[in-house]
C-alpha cells in the first residue's frame, strides 16, 4: 500500500471498515502524518474494528455449540469406563475432547464478553482477563496431561481458574441483564465442581444451550447500557 505515512497499518482492518473509511482516513493521514502515537491509535482501532463488528457475528455461538458438543464427548468417554477415573477426574481417551472443547470455549467465552460492548466496566473488562488467561492455562494444563508430563493439582487448578473467569463474565453480562445467556454463563462453570461423572455432561450442556440460544437470534452485537 503506497500513500502517507503510517497507511499500512488500514490494512489490519476488517474489509468492510476499510470499504467505508479507507479513503477518508488516507486523506486525514495526507494532511497530518503520524507519529508513533497516531501508529498506535490506528493499530488499537483495527483491533477494535475486529471485537466489535457492525453486525452479530454466529462465530461464538458456534464455538459454544462446538465446545459444549466436544465435553460432551468427554462425557461419553467416561461413561464408558467400568470405574470412575483418580482426581481431578480426565482419563487419557478424553483429552482430545477436552482439548477441542476448552479451545472452542475460550472463543465462545471472549464473544460472551464482547457482547457488553461499549458497556464494558472495569469488572467486565477485568471478567474478560481473568477468563481468557483461565482458558488459556487450562489449555496448557490439558497439554501437558497429553504429553504424559503433569496431572493432578495443575490441571484442577487450572480448571478452576478458568471456571472463576468464566463465572465472573456471566455476572457482569448479569449486570448489564443480559439473559437468559448471562444465567447460563455462570451456571455452566458451577458444574466443574461437581464429581467426574455428572461434572462434564452438565458443563457441556449449558455451552451447548448457549449455543443454541446464539444460533436462534440471541446473539446481539453489543449491550450498551443506558
Amino acid at each position: 500500500m503506497r500513500g502517507p505515512r503510517g497507511a499500512a497499518l488500514l490494512r489490519l482492518y476488517p474489509r468492510r471498515w476499510r470499504e467505508r473509511y479507507e479513503d477518508e482516513v488516507m486523506d486525514l493521514l495526507d494532511a497530518r502524518p503520524l507519529g508513533w502515537r497516531g501508529r498506535g491509535d490506528l493499530a488499537r482501532g483495527a483491533l477494535d474494528a475486529w471485537l466489535h463488528p457492525p453486525e452479530p457475528s454466529t462465530a461464538p455461538a458456534v464455538a459454544a455449540l462446538a465446545g459444549g458438543g466436544a465435553w460432551l464427548g468427554a462425557a461419553l468417554v467416561l461413561a464408558g469406563q467400568p470405574v470412575p477415573p483418580d482426581w481431578p477426574g480426565y482419563l487419557l481417551d478424553m483429552v482430545p475432547f477436552a482439548l477441542a472443547g476448552t479451545a472452542f470455549l475460550l472463543v465462545a467465552i471472549v464473544g460472551c464478553a464482547l457482547r457488553l460492548g461499549d458497556g464494558a466496566d472495569r469488572f467486565g473488562r477485568l471478567a474478560l482477563v481473568m477468563a481468557t488467561l483461565g482458558q488459556l492455562g487450562w489449555l496448557a494444563a490439558l497439554l501437558l496431561l497429553a504429553a504424559g508430563l503433569d496431572y493432578g493439582p495443575t490441571t484442577a487448578l487450572a480448571s478452576t481458574a478458568a471456571g472463576i473467569g468464566t463465572i465472573m463474565v456471566g455476572l457482569a453480562l448479569l449486570r448489564a441483564g443480559d439473559w437468559p445467556i448471562a444465567g447460563l454463563v455462570v451456571a455452566a462453570p458451577v458444574f466443574l465442581l461437581a464429581p467426574a461423572g455428572p461434572a462434564w455432561p452438565g458443563y457441556g450442556a449449558a455451552w451447548s444451550a448457549i449455543g443454541v440460544i446464539g444460533l436462534g437470534g440471541r446473539w446481539r452485537p453489543t449491550l450498551r447500557r443506558g
